[in-house]
């Protein structure tokens, strides 16, 4: 293995092969930011890689959090089977999306050899389902008798956020830019969307989000404060001398 300086050692050769490898359309987008300068692009690659690492831990934790908090209240509610009653939830008619979302889990289990039944349905369904039942179709059979007691909001602001974390989750799934909305290309603060991932867990459990906080808020707080000078990201802080360990300490200096 070759042995490189502290800094990597972006020369001709490195840049037209990693232009190669990642392919000028990848590249795009970061080559815009960076002011068409192939360095600061492929450097701003970079910590939009290290964002999405750091984002894997909050997320899946929120996302099996918050399924098997739902999946739970549905269990004691409806029993083993309740995932066989989710068209009897819904309000109204017409294509139910949530319904083949348990037809492909499935097929899923069907293609694995195991057995229907509340876990393995749970562990086979998308996080899209989940959010599906946050929608308005199912606000008097699932969110008031149920689901109301997961979140301090209301069901449309809940779905809102499930939503937009389910989005972000989707970025860093499909190996995606991270640190701007697409399609527009408008910049992301993720240090926003980091609190409210932490902030949707610790509705559901305290513990576990006091769990993620140890292991990984503070990785974040330096990778986003490596931020590449190009993207003008501003700088966070931490108040009242306060630990970069926690998210609800921090602030940002522009």
């Amino acid at each position: 293995m070759k042995q490189f300086p502290c800094a990597f050692p972006y020369n001709k050769n490195y840049v037209d092969a990693l232009e190669v490898t990642l392919s000028p359309g990848r590249l795009h987008l970061y080559r815009k930011y960076a002011g068409n300068d192939d360095v600061e692009a492929l450097k701003l690659y970079c910590w939009n890689t290290s964002l999405s690492q750091v984002f894997y831990w909050p997320l899946h934790a929120f996302e099996v959090s918050l399924r098997n908090a739902m999946a739970d209240k549905m269990y004691d509610e409806y029993g083993d089977d309740w995932y066989e009653r989710i068209d009897s939830f819904k309000r109204g008619r017409g294509n139910n999306e949530e319904v083949e979302h348990v037809d492909k889990a499935k097929r899923k289990l069907d293609q694995e050899g195991l057995a229907y039944g509340h876990d393995n349905i749970v562990a086979a369904i998308s996080m899209g389902f989940w959010e599906g039942l946050l929608k308005v179709e199912y606000e008097e059979k699932l969110w008031k008798p149920l689901f109301s007691a997961i979140f301090p909001i209301d069901r449309s602001e809940a779905f809102r956020k499930v939503n937009q974390m389910k989005r972000l989750r989707n970025n860093v799934a499909h190996h995606e830019p991270v640190f701007v909305f697409l399609p527009k290309g408008d910049k992301r603060l993720l240090y926003k969307d980091y609190k409210l991932v932490l902030k949707l867990i610790r509705w559901i459990c305290e513990d576990t989000a006091d769990w993620i906080e140890y292991h990984g808020s503070g990785q974040f707080f330096t990778i986003w404060n490596g931020a590449p000078a190009c993207i003008g990201a501003p700088r966070l802080t931490v108040k009242n001398a306060g630990d970069e360990n926690n998210s609800r300490l921090w602030q940002f200096t522009s």
